[in-house]
């Protein structure tokens, strides 16, 4: 039964991955259709009706690219898969198993927010989504490079991003108004930034001019993870993401 479920996910991975390349719906599902002998007709039919329902929420989001190159992804594995350590998916909920990539349900990425990260602080790689103990967050507006932003963001914080005005009901926690935050467009309340343990979680709040995360939009209460060498965008106010190591002092 575990094996059946994993083959479910895998393959409902491979289509939402494909998709996200420009492949079309028809074209992913037959692409899918070679591995159906491996699976139940009982996981076909769960297979599709994943499909429909991730189609009628976020296809929209991704029109066929007819430039677009196509591959199916490939999954190794040795043995059987272990569905103990399993990923609990941050937009809808769903428990996904340890080595999902995507959600099975709604097509989020995963990351692995409720596993703990073995690390040497000061090491992390560039590019790596992983906030270690002795990282301090640190954004640098576009235009206002000399006035870098430094975050104090503790466990389980989360904090509003945005910019104050003379009726502001509620203040940001980080107020870009000093950075011409008006003229380019950010909201009053634009977007949330949260810690999970070792990552860093943004969600827009409806923002008038959108978030964009290195070019993709983040829709209104989408979660997605930030990483260092990010650039995030509100409205036109362009900021890049930094995760600065602390040195730590060697006895």
């Amino acid at each position: 039964m575990a094996e059946q479920q994993y083959f479910l996910e895998e393959l409902f991975e491979a289509f939402v991955f494909m998709r996200r390349q420009g492949a079309t719906p028809d074209y992913a599902i037959q692409l899918l259709r070679q591995h159906y002998p491996h699976i139940s007709p009982e996981v076909r039919n769960e297979l599709s009706l994943r499909i429909r329902v991730w189609e009628k929420r976020e296809g929209h989001r991704y029109p066929p690219d007819p430039d677009a190159r196509v591959s199916f992804p490939i999954f190794e594995r040795e043995g059987n898969v272990d569905m103990s350590d399993e990923i609990q998916c941050p937009q809808c909920g769903t428990v996904n198993h340890s080595e999902a990539n995507y959600c099975y349900s709604c097509g989020t990425l995963l990351t692995r927010l409720g596993t703990q990260q073995l690390y040497d602080e000061g090491e992390e790689e560039s590019g790596a989504a992983t906030f270690g103990k002795l990282s301090s967050l640190v954004f640098t507006v576009r235009g206002f490079e000399h006035a870098p932003i430094h975050v104090d963001l503790g466990e389980s914080q989360e904090l509003i991003i945005g910019r104050t005005a003379q009726d502001s009901v509620i203040e940001p926690d980080i107020d870009l108004v000093n950075y011409d935050a008006q003229k380019l467009g950010v909201s009053r309340v634009h977007l949330t930034l949260k810690r999970h343990e070792n990552n860093i979680t943004i969600s827009d709040m409806g923002s008038s001019n959108f978030t964009y995360l290195n070019g993709e939009r983040v829709y209104p209460q989408e979660v997605r993870v930030l990483r260092d060498g990010d650039e995030l965008r509100l409205g036109k106010l362009v900021m890049r993401v930094a995760f600065q190591r602390q040195l730590r002092r060697i006895t």
